[in-house]
């Protein structure tokens, strides 16, 4: 192999090639399911985040009642009024 790339040496037999050629596959094959794993597991964290949040508006009544809420009568007067 030469020092400066990854490429296989030109001069080396057909078998050292394809060795070569092999180890790459496989590292590749390697990343490839560690970054599936990976997107998979956010993935699963985003959809269980969406879910819990969609059971939380199925239950709340609608429109939100609260001391935050625009309107109520909870509600007090801005201090520049």
């Amino acid at each position: 192999m030469t020092a400066t790339n990854d490429a296989p040496d030109p001069s080396a037999p057909a078998q050292d090639r394809w060795q070569h050629i092999e180890d790459r596959l496989a590292a590749i094959e390697l990343r490839i399911r560690d970054q599936s794993t990976a997107a998979l597991t956010t993935l699963d964290t985003h959809l269980a985040r969406l879910d819990a949040l969609r059971r939380r508006l199925a239950t709340q009544p609608w429109p939100p009642q609260g001391p935050d809420t625009p309107g109520s009568p909870d509600r007090r007067p801005c201090p520049s009024a």
